[in-house]
């Protein structure tokens, strides 16, 4: 048998080790970390201002408070299509890659099963108490996401982020109609999801 043949043979299978210890997927890191970005700031944004509109007491029409709560998720909503169609699809990469973007991906779709549990509950029991329980399941899930990642990379600060999400779920579950809830809604998602998601998008071009 020829060397040279068992080499160009083994190739693509070191290849692919290679990828699984190394990462790699920069195009997918690099536009889910600009998502976690955008989206960790329009919705630390949300929990801040309405805890300051709050605190100051301010008698302001219902517009006002419609377009606050709204405003985030249609400006969110319109960046990760325009971000889909200038793009494409994002889910690229080698094996490790791909099973951290399904694990976000899954955590994203399963947010929306829990609207729909959570939400039709609260406005038929007219109780906006069950509500403020869903941002601290979807804490738990983006802790799940992100402990997926770090078990898959073994990179610490990625069990930094998800030890973060976790703690801030159990503690919006224990703020429940305490003011400081937003304080801690709006923490959390700047420091575990705005900043890991520059450290995505830094990391990505430093990989280039």
């Amino acid at each position: 048998m020829n060397m040279m043949d068992g080499k160009n043979t083994l190739e693509p299978d070191l290849d692919f080790l290679r990828g699984l210890v190394e990462g790699g997927g920069n195009r997918t890191q690099y536009l889910t970390g600009h998502a976690f970005a955008v989206g960790g700031g329009l919705y630390a944004f949300q929990c801040f201002a309405n805890w300051l509109l709050v605190i100051l007491a301010l008698d302001l029409p219902g517009i006002v408070w419609i377009t606050l709560h709204s405003l985030p998720t249609v400006i969110f909503l319109a960046y990760c299509v325009w971000q889909g169609v200038r793009y494409g699809a994002s889910n690229t990469g080698n094996a490790t890659s791909r099973a951290i973007t399904a694990a976000f991906q899954a955590a994203g779709f399963t947010n929306l099963a829990l609207i729909l549990i959570f939400a039709p509950t609260a406005i038929g029991r007219n109780d906006f108490t069950i509500w403020l329980f869903y941002p601290a399941v979807v804490f738990a899930l983006q802790g799940a996401a992100w402990l997926t990642a770090y078990q898959l990379r073994r990179r610490l600060w990625l069990l930094g982020v998800a030890l973060g999400w976790m703690v801030s779920a159990v503690a919006l579950g224990l703020l429940i109609g305490n003011l400081a809830y937003l304080l801690v809604a709006g923490g959390a998602l700047f420091l575990f999801m705005t900043v890991p998601g520059i450290v995505m998008v830094r990391l990505s071009k430093n990989q280039d």
